[in-house]
């Protein structure tokens, strides 16, 4: 199958999660036979593809879809979205979009509206939990014959990481130590985990892309003792043996989508200690996973300590997800599309 893989244009101008997924996504779909490729809308049409496949509903993305639609191919939305969000503010944001409406004789809409307006065009909707399904059905009303679950990947170079590497380019690093990889910035709260971890003698290694919007913070990150702040690290085999060299992986974001890093680390055979607002479905089991909220200091600090003072055995935090690959994402993807194609073909003919 021809797939057509797109999202808003801003996506790959900096290292963030989402964009490591969408090419990741692209290679495995190709592992799996399927001719998929980043879309250029500047010399391709939609209309010379088999299928489009659209990660994130919001930023314009709207359009992407209905232009799809005009041209009858089926649709596919990963809809990436943050919890939470209930039904009750889905209420309120479809009341706000139609005062917007009517203000501006409907010239502009909402955030939401665009997300609204994806979910009901698209013919399959692809989502990493049932946290993340609910959000769909209840704030977006969605059609829950649409949703469907498919959990993110693992790329293999985490299950077979060597510290080996980071080590030598980074002597500056102490171990033991924390590693927190992201955006740097309020979200992922780096400077929650930096003083929750004050005082205590244990490095916290911080990698990931830092804007001019964000100097501020992390000039307060970096004035907390024992942080070390590294750049942005390539992914792949950098990042994996960073987090093979580390104690574990402390990411207490204030939300998070599918937490990569955090899979990640445990691929690499490191416990983690994450955000408990978060759409994952997995249930981690607690000798290799400590779910925190991002503003309780204390709970981080005794859930580092604790696996300071017990990590789990060798292999174990690798052994919880060691069928999470990219191939196998790809798998259930491929029958994701089947799905739509049936059901974009059902349209179309009952529009005849």
């Amino acid at each position: 199958m021809k797939v057509a893989v797109l999202s808003y244009p801003m996506l790959f101008q900096s290292r963030g999660g989402l964009s490591m997924k969408v090419k990741r996504t692209v290679t495995a779909l190709r592992e799996v036979g399927h001719d998929a490729k980043l879309f250029d809308s500047t010399c391709e049409y939609l209309r010379d593809y088999d299928l489009v496949h659209v990660f994130a509903g919001y930023n314009g993305n709207h359009r992407i879809i209905e232009q799809a639609k005009r041209d009858g191919l089926p649709v596919v939305l990963s809809t990436i979205m943050n919890p939470p969000f209930t039904a009750a503010e889905g209420r309120r944001a479809r009341v706000l979009n139609r005062i917007v409406g009517k203000f501006t004789g409907y010239k502009l809409v909402t955030s939401y509206w665009q997300i609204h307006t994806s979910v009901a065009l698209a013919d399959q909707l692809v989502v990493l939990g049932s946290g993340e399904q609910r959000m769909l059905t209840e704030g977006f009303e969605a059609d829950p014959a649409k949703v469907n679950i498919v959990h993110n990947g693992i790329g293999h170079e985490f299950f077979t990481a060597d510290p080996k590497e980071f080590l030598e380019r980074y002597p500056q690093v102490r171990q033991p130590f924390l590693l927190h990889t992201g955006l740097i910035g309020d979200v992922k709260n780096q400077l929650g985990l930096a003083r929750s971890m004050a005082g205590s003698g244990v490095q916290v290694v911080m990698a990931g892309y830092a804007g001019d919007d964000v100097k501020d913070y992390l000039r307060a990150c970096l004035a907390e003792p024992d942080v070390v702040y590294l750049g942005e690290l390539n992914h792949g085999s950098m990042v994996a043996s960073a987090c093979a060299a580390s104690a574990m992986i402390a990411i207490p974001s204030r939300h998070e989508g599918m937490p990569n890093s955090i899979l990640e680390g445990l691929a690499a055979d490191r416990p983690v200690v994450l955000t408990n607002n978060h759409v994952m479905d997995l249930l981690l089991p607690t000798d290799v996973a400590v779910e925190v909220a991002p503003d309780d200091h204390a709970a981080i600090r005794r859930a580092v300590d604790g696996f300071l003072q017990s990590p789990p055995p060798a292999g174990r935090a690798r052994s919880v997800v060691e069928k999470m690959s990219w191939v196998a994402v790809a798998r259930h993807l491929s029958k994701v599309y089947e799905k739509a194609v049936t059901a974009n073909a059902r349209e179309t003919a009952a529009a005849e």
